[in-house]
């Protein structure tokens, strides 16, 4: 009975191993692998906008080097944004010299029509830090600022000649952002 047990387990033993042995020829046969001919997009390009800005003229908008009480300085600009992207436009202003002349001066910036509209800033020369100018459209969008600088009196002529001999001296700078 042993041996029949023996030959038994074998024989199990070996059918088994026949079946495993079969089911992974077949499961092996019939996976089929499909690929497909690579497809490809060339020329998929990519570039920055240009956000730049240009000035007419050269130098200073204005000097006035012999100003007296009741004087007015005028000058203008013209920016125009070059670039191919639109700009949220600033001007920002500092002072240097005489910080009482420069508390004396009255400025006032008027955007596209001079002396006329609501000012793009009205006051004292030294207390103009910056004004909001709005956006410029992209590709020659172009604005001119006319500057004003007045020299009034205080009210008395010992006022007045306090600022006998001063110098001041301001300096604008206009920044954009993109839109």
């Amino acid at each position: 009975m042993l041996q029949w047990n023996t030959l038994l387990k074998g024989k199990v033993l070996l059918t088994a191993a026949a079946l495993g042995a079969v089911s992974v020829v077949a499961i092996g046969g019939t996976y089929a692998n499909f690929t497909a001919t690579p497809t490809t997009i060339a020329s998929n390009a990519f570039a920055s906008g240009a956000l730049t800005m240009s000035r007419s003229g050269s130098g200073a908008i204005f000097t006035a080097s012999t100003m007296k009480i009741g004087d007015t300085a005028t000058g203008s600009v013209t920016i125009t944004n070059t670039g191919n992207l639109a700009g949220v436009y600033t001007l920002a202003g500092s002072t240097s010299g005489s910080s009482p002349l420069a508390g004396q001066l009255q400025l006032t910036i008027y955007k596209d029509a001079d002396n006329t509209g609501t000012p793009v800033y009205s006051g004292a020369l030294a207390s103009f830090v910056s004004a909001a100018l709005g956006t410029f459209a992209a590709n020659g969008d172009a604005h001119t600022y006319y500057f004003h600088v007045a020299l009034p009196t205080t009210g008395t002529d010992a006022g007045d000649n306090a600022f006998q001999g001063l110098s001041s001296s301001a300096t604008f700078t206009w920044s954009a952002t993109q839109a």
